[in-house]
């Protein structure tokens, strides 16, 4: 016989699997960030690479730019959790062959960091789809406060974490645990299910026989709150495919919902643009500090293990203001994008008034100054990352649940398109017309997402709904 309590609990130790295995992975997933981003940087940079060299290096995280085309073939072919597991062993291989590189070879780094950038995406893509799978609306702030803090956590594992194991270690001993991650992660996914792929348009027979009654039965709501939403969405195109539809057709569909969904030009237009001038800055602060004798070990601890604390704690308080009653996203967004341009602002005026013009030649300012911009730029970008992402998703969750994930990765792309673009040059521009032009560069770049929110309608920007 069927029993409502049962299910409710199965359902839920279901859910409840299915977050902590996707929490652990986004933390995996953030490893390769931080590796790219603050761990290799410095290394090259401290065997005299050029500014130029270093963020070119940023081009190799170009697979997370087709996250969008690819999410609707994972969806098509073969399904997330084989995806998964593929891409989780194919991460582990590629950490052991960086154990077999120099760490001045510049080629074998950039095949080892391709590598990890194109399973990694791959990897998301799965994991994004499980996220929007379990999460239901009102839990969509907590969720994306999960998936960036626990991500910025993997970050700070490869960034900093690496620099001080590589420091008691060796550059082999330093990439073989890293693998070894991977694969105890792999092992740990293939014991879990992370696919349930029940159509929108077949509910469950428990979910039938529950609808007459469940006007009447208010506490078994809480069995139905997920299909009911499910089975009002507006029927689409892609919510009504047949089982011998072509694959080709199916992805056309998928596409097709993502263009037209209400938002989304809105949201694309923001996510290409709020990332560029913070990239710039902080991508290019330590290595002008790392010039200026601030040494690699009291960097990696600024750099790599505070500032990113501060953007976990900056991402851990978003969440915890979008939790709150009809929170507006837009508001909470441009004050603290306002904060963000204000720690670039301090890197400016360290960069043109105290080492250009040598206004105040005393370098112990010129660090403190810089490290406190910084981290003033990690916490504001944090609470941003957060609150970006939660509007992401809920734009998202418009669509119906075979085009979520595709369409969420399809705005993901773009906004790393959009970061990625300018921080793959950034270190050109710093070759070519200076650190003070650069960061004069950074400075209005960064007003331009202040500019969009400013005229993107109240509308899309309301968390909760009346």
């Amino acid at each position: 016989m069927f029993s409502p309590l049962n299910h409710y609990n199965t359902v839920h130790i279901s859910v409840s699997l299915e977050a902590s295995t996707g929490g652990w992975l986004y933390l995996v997933q953030g490893i390769p960030y931080g590796l790219q981003d603050k761990f290799i940087p410095v290394q090259l940079r401290s065997h005299g690479l050029k500014y130029s060299s270093v963020s070119l290096l940023k081009v190799l995280l170009v697979p997370w730019v087709a996250k969008g085309l690819l999410a609707p073939l994972v969806e098509v072919w073969g399904g997330r959790r084989r995806w998964l597991l593929i891409s989780l062993l194919a991460l582990g291989v590629s950490a052991c062959s960086g154990s077999f590189t120099a760490p001045a070879d510049v080629m074998g780094i950039g095949c080892m960091l391709l590598a990890l950038n194109i399973f990694s995406a791959i990897q998301d893509v799965a994991v994004d789809g499980l996220a929007l799978q379990v999460l239901p609306d009102e839990q969509l702030g907590l969720g994306n406060t999960v998936q960036v803090v626990l991500y910025k956590v993997g970050s700070l594992i490869g960034g900093a974490g690496l620099t001080y194991l590589l420091a008691f270690t060796s550059w082999t001993v330093t990439f073989i645990m890293l693998a070894l991650v991977y694969f105890f992660t792999a092992a740990f996914a293939s014991c879990l299910s992370v696919e349930k792929n029940i159509p929108v348009s077949q509910p469950s027979p428990e979910i039938q026989r529950g609808t007459a009654t469940k006007h009447t039965q208010s506490q078994d709501q809480p069995l139905y709150h997920i299909e009911e939403r499910a089975r009002h969405k507006p029927t689409t195109e892609t919510s009504l495919r047949s089982p011998g539809e072509s694959r080709a057709k199916q992805i056309r569909d998928i596409l097709k919902e993502v263009v037209h969904t209400p938002g989304t030009l809105w949201l694309s237009v923001y996510v290409v643009l709020y990332k560029m001038g913070e990239r710039g800055a902080i991508n290019n602060m330590p290595l002008f500090l790392l010039d200026k004798g601030i040494s690699k070990q009291t960097l990696a601890f600024w750099n790599g293990t505070v500032c990113q604390g501060l953007s976990i704690l900056g991402s851990f308080y978003g969440g915890i203001l979008l939790a709150k009653p009809n929170a507006n996203v837009k508001t909470l967004l441009i004050q603290y994008s306002l904060y963000r341009l204000f720690a670039i602002m301090i890197h400016s005026f360290v960069v043109i008034v105290l080492d250009e013009f040598g206004f105040l030649k005393n370098v112990f300012v010129l660090h403190q100054l810089g490290v406190g911009g910084m981290c003033l730029l990690s916490y504001s970008s944090g609470v941003v990352s957060t609150a970006s992402f939660t509007l992401m998703m809920q734009i998202s969750r418009q669509c119906s649940k075979e085009t979520q994930a595709s369409h969420y990765n399809a705005l993901a792309s773009i906004e790393i398109a959009g970061k990625l673009s300018f921080a793959a040059f950034a270190g050109c521009i710093i070759d070519f017309v200076g650190m003070s032009w650069a960061f004069t560069l950074f400075t209005i770049l960064c007003t331009f997402p202040l500019l969009v929110l400013k005229a993107m309608p109240d509308q899309l920007c309301h968390l909760k709904k009346e």
